[in-house]
């Protein structure tokens, strides 16, 4: 049986969000699944809401939205090693490729294949938000 969660999702090509039941994101052996405890609301978030021209063309319909968010470790892949279960976490929005020769340099900013967490990819809009390791930044 799938678990369930609530989300704040934009299912319809259209003004509005909407309070759903989806399922806990499944995580892979390099990802960090966070129990989210806060969320904030941005620019982004507002152009979402609004389907405006931007967010027609850049966010696929339905998605969790929101990117701003800080929660503690509920899972980890199998080979995570920077954080563990129980560590107060927040993320970088960007997830970033691996096979891009900007990305292999370190030049993330410039990786043409990077992604949007609550834009491009599942948000923190819900009760669960799973990501890569390397965008999961500790907190004290």
């Amino acid at each position: 049986m799938t678990r369930k969660m609530k989300a704040l999702v934009k299912a319809k090509a259209e003004k509005g969000l909407w309070l759903q039941e989806v399922p806990v994101p499944k995580i892979a052996p390099d990802e960090v699944l966070i129990k989210i405890e806060r969320t904030a609301i941005c620019g982004t978030d507002m152009h979402i809401y609004g389907w405006d021209e931007w967010a027609q063309k850049n966010v696929p319909v339905p998605l969790v939205v929101g990117h701003e968010y800080g929660g503690t470790v509920a899972a980890v892949g199998s080979t995570v090693k920077r954080v563990k279960i129980g560590d107060r976490v927040t993320g970088e929005g960007h997830v970033v490729g691996r096979r891009s020769r900007n990305a292999r340099a370190g030049r993330f900013h410039l990786d043409p294949d990077t992604k949007g967490i609550g834009v491009n990819l599942p948000g923190a809009f819900a009760e669960y938000l799973a990501l890569p390791e390397f965008n999961v930044i500790p907190l004290p």
